[in-house]
């Protein structure tokens, strides 16, 4: 008894190798949509952004100049540019 290792109705190779360009897309042309799952992401929220760093505070500051992988007075001249609420730090140094 001999078994079909190919299902389709005929046995041309090259009819499989074109539909298989075709499902990836390899002919210019996409054929299959990728669906966008952007209505079912949830907002990331990190609560240190909510925080204010303590300029006062030499503990404070070395540890978000560490967070932050900056200087102290980098850390410092940041602040005095754009208060010393964390989301703004981060939106300086575009972190």
């Amino acid at each position: 008894m001999e078994t079909s290792q190919n299902p389709s109705p005929t046995n041309d190779p090259n009819q499989d190798l074109q539909r298989t360009l075709s499902f990836a897309g390899a002919d210019g042309n996409q054929k299959h949509e990728i669906e966008s799952d952007e209505d079912t992401w949830e907002p990331f929220d990190d609560q240190t952004e909510h925080r204010l760093i303590n300029a006062e505070d030499a503990a404070d500051l070395f540890h978000w100049a560490n967070e932050f992988q900056i200087s102290v007075a980098d850390l410092k001249a940041a602040i005095v540019l754009n208060g010393n609420a964390v989301r703004d730090i981060k939106k300086y140094l575009s972190i």
